[in-house]
């Protein structure tokens, strides 16, 4: 089998008439034997896409176009070291490395007839725990109003748990008093914060104890105000406390985990084994949360939490892409033993799921999804909606 073309889409839906924020970067590899694979560069959020497409552009020519896709290993070494920049690279150079993976992967498990996981070591569950994001934002009319007051969170916390999830994420810093999304500065001060706390307290007031909350900060604050705001998180009982601070800063993130009494999440903007390695090796995270689009694709993911592993680490992989991104975390999460909880977006306009058949957001039963055993990546794309997005094909 030989890989002799690649499609391209640009899904840009960050407009009025759709009412996002997000812009998915969609690839299909197909092979001289009829089969085609699918993955997601995970920059679907904030800047970044237009860069992961043309990154696409430049990697797929030169290392995997002709090749076989069952050589999946040798590939993505390959695109590693060929790309010079893969060494020490960011998210563009991974986040198009990760989409190729996902797709190598999809085609060798459709093409023996058997689910990604089962490329990635097997099954370790049945179905997968996943927590609600995004329901602090009411998507139902022409423009996107988040809640602002604690009781506007509560109230909205409360529809969801009644629509059967039993964990739900949010930043209680991203909107200011006014409504509007800023960033709290690192120095945080004492409104912005007990804004913050009071919408955290509603919540937990709402749902009571057995809902998890899971408290985002997105790397905004300095490390002394991080340990002071989670601090008093403490008695509200978090599920996590997820990037306090830098994403990068391994000392910082450990002196937090240190004096907070919540576990410490985060690694969205970690890339592959070798970024995570030294918060695995001087466990300044509590909870690992590779993004399958941007890490590595799936088999960087499965290496990253199997060392994870090794430090009685959890896996939580972040996702903020598409369905293909979301179909990929799962396979993902069904084959590791580490695995804790999985990100789910089931709030956005139905256009986002519908470049694909079947997308998986909607299909949750009492915040659980059962993990399906169709192959490869389980899902395919919706022929008729994908092709309003094609930019580029590139054929041997």
């Amino acid at each position: 089998m030989k890989i002799t073309a690649a499609d391209i889409y640009d899904v840009s839906l960050s407009n009025e008439k759709y009412r996002s924020i997000w812009n998915l970067a969609i690839l299909r590899l197909s092979t001289d034997e009829g089969i085609y694979g699918i993955g997601e560069i995970g920059l679907a959020y904030g800047v970044g896409q237009k860069a992961g497409l043309g990154m696409l552009k430049d990697i797929l020519p030169r290392c995997i176009l002709g090749q076989d896709p069952f050589r999946i290993n040798q590939l993505w070494h390959q695109m590693y070291t060929t790309t010079f920049w893969g060494k020490g690279g960011g998210p563009v150079v991974y986040g198009a490395m990760s989409a190729i993976d996902c797709a190598l992967l999809d085609i060798k498990g459709k093409a023996l007839g058997v689910p990604m996981y089962d490329l990635l070591g097997g099954k370790t569950r049945d179905k997968i725990r996943v927590y609600a994001n995004g329901w602090f934002i009411d998507t139902s009319g022409p423009t996107l109003i988040p809640c602002v007051s604690p009781e506007e969170y509560a109230e909205a916390a409360l529809k969801t748990v009644e629509e059967g999830y039993t964990a739900l994420k949010y930043d209680p810093m991203m909107i200011d008093a006014n409504g509007k999304a800023s960033n709290p500065g690192r120095i945080l001060d004492k409104q912005r914060e007990n804004l913050a706390y009071e919408r955290v307290k509603a919540v937990r007031e709402a749902v009571g104890p057995d809902v998890d909350i899971c408290v985002e900060i997105h790397g905004n604050l300095g490390t002394s105000s991080a340990i002071r705001f989670g601090r008093r998180l403490e008695e509200l009982d978090p599920f996590f406390f997820e990037e306090p601070v830098d994403p990068m800063n391994v000392k910082s993130m450990k002196k937090v985990s240190k004096n907070v009494k919540i576990p410490i999440a985060g690694g969205e903007r970690l890339y592959t084994r070798y970024q995570f390695r030294p918060f695995i090796e001087k466990q300044a995270l509590d909870i690992l949360q590779p993004d399958v689009g941007l890490a590595g694709g799936p088999t960087e993911l499965k290496r990253i939490a199997e060392y994870g592993e090794v430090y009685n680490l959890s896996v939580q992989p972040h996702n903020c892409g598409g369905p293909l991104s979301t179909a990929a975390s799962v396979q993902v999460d069904a084959s590791i033993n580490n695995f804790i909880i999985q990100e789910w977006f089931p709030y956005r306009n139905p256009i986002f799921y519908s470049i694909v058949e079947d997308a998986l957001e909607d299909k949750i039963v009492d915040s659980h999804y059962t993990i399906p055993d169709t192959p490869g990546l389980g899902i395919t794309l919706n022929e008729s909606e994908i092709k309003k997005y094609q930019i580029d094909r590139l054929e041997i």
